[in-house]
């Protein structure tokens, strides 16, 4: 069939379609589809060894958000893992059941992957501890992971030390800035004083 065809190409960097065409001697067309599609691999510039596993930051609720609304929200932000397929859900400490949580959609960023996933914890589930559980095929040693949130009551007793403890540090060094200003002053108007009275000595 040399010479009594033409092969046509188009495509793009997800598929392509190769056609092969005969429109001589026999006027028989013959069409062959092959597609393609694109298959995600890791950056090519990234050592093998790095972990690319999810790298999870956690936000606890505010104070004044579980004063407000008798609420928290607990938020678990996944960043840095490859590839992009994820699964995160939530359950009590020691339970099984999975919980109705929030989930964010996955996006990309640079060379991996980020997402974040929230649980709304009621009044009565206040006391308890939550979990956040996170599948990924990079998970050190291929076992999940299980971020573990203190109960909204402990946390906010936490929350409120950690805010007190930082006030009066504040309020002490704020006293020590100004005695220690008050110092510097004295000694100062000491000496001049001094200076002015030896001169006219």
């Amino acid at each position: 069939m040399k010479g009594h065809g033409e092969n046509y190409f188009n495509g793009s960097f997800s598929s392509f379609h190769y056609t092969l065409g005969c429109s001589k001697p026999h006027n028989i067309y013959a069409s062959l589809i092959i597609p393609f599609n694109s298959i995600p691999f890791p950056p090519t510039d990234r050592n093998l060894d790095v972990d690319m596993s999810p790298k999870p930051t956690i936000f606890l609720p505010s104070i004044a958000e579980i004063n407000l609304h008798k609420a928290g929200t607990h938020l678990c932000l996944l960043e840095k893992f490859f590839p992009g397929v994820i699964k995160v859900y939530w359950k009590e400490k020691n339970g099984n059941r999975v919980l109705e949580s929030q989930r964010g959609d996955v996006i990309k960023t640079n060379d991996t992957y980020m997402k974040f996933s929230w649980l709304t914890v009621t009044k009565t589930s206040a006391d308890k501890e939550h979990v956040c559980v996170i599948k990924h095929e990079n998970n050190k040693r291929g076992t999940d992971q299980e971020i573990l949130f203190p109960s909204i009551n402990k946390g906010t007793i936490q929350l409120q030390l950690t805010n007190t403890s930082a006030y009066y540090t504040y309020l002490l060094l704020l006293l020590k800035s100004a005695l220690y200003f008050a110092i510097i002053t004295y000694c100062l108007f000491r000496e001049t004083t001094v200076c002015s009275t030896w001169k006219r000595s």
